[in-house]
């Protein structure tokens, strides 16, 4: 007891208990929300488009479903009913649109994303960035599963865009080449982008 007190009065005893650290001093990893599909309804910065529209054997459609990746209660996700099943050239495809968006704060795309049918998709889909100039920058994913599944991509992966102070839209790309099946759904939620380095969140 003595000793413990000699310890305090000599200021030691942090040395020897390891401080807290309050949640309030941790660094916050900055954000900026894309899209979380939260909505009653679609809202018009959300759209679709078909490379075709005169082929019948190929189309895209949207819908907001009761799940969320982030098991938010009254959370929603995005259902994108894909059919590139066409003897033509298909290419269909799902847009965010932006107001000139500044996102050269960050470094990193995160989306989920699951299939809707029971056999996954194990296809590559394309997700792009469009700039004010209408540079399009594109990054295949590959091997969506059953469940929900976050991926997290470089923005230096979408090398076409060189300044990232302004950009108009996100899309979600699906064409005959690479999907697999070349019919189903696939659903997409909580898409935003963060950087390594500490600040406040941001929202949209």
């Amino acid at each position: 007891m003595r000793r413990l007190i000699k310890l305090l009065t000599l200021g030691l005893l942090p040395f020897l208990f390891p401080l807290a650290v309050s949640a309030e001093s941790a660094p916050t990893r900055r954000i900026s929300w894309i899209e979380t599909f939260d909505h009653k309804e679609i809202p018009r910065s959300i759209g679709t488009w078909e490379h075709n529209v005169l082929d019948s054997d190929q189309s895209i459609s949207v819908e907001l479903v009761d799940q969320d990746a982030a098991n938010k209660i009254g959370g929603k996700a995005l259902a994108i009913h894909f059919d590139v099943d066409s003897p033509n050239p298909a290419m269909v495809g799902c847009w965010i649109k932006f107001e000139n968006q500044n996102l050269s704060a960050f470094d990193t795309l995160h989306l989920n994303l699951k299939s809707g049918g029971e056999g996954g998709f194990t296809g590559n889909i394309a997700v792009q960035f469009t700039d004010t100039e209408n540079r399009k920058a594109p990054y295949l994913i590959s091997g969506v599963g059953k469940e929900w599944k976050e991926y997290r991509i470089p923005l230096k992966k979408f090398r076409r865009i060189a300044d990232w102070s302004e950009v108009k839209e996100f899309e979600i790309i699906i064409d005959d080449i690479n999907a697999s099946p070349k019919e189903g759904i696939l659903l997409i939620d909580e898409i935003y982008v963060s950087s390594s380095k500490a600040g406040e969140a941001s929202y949209r």
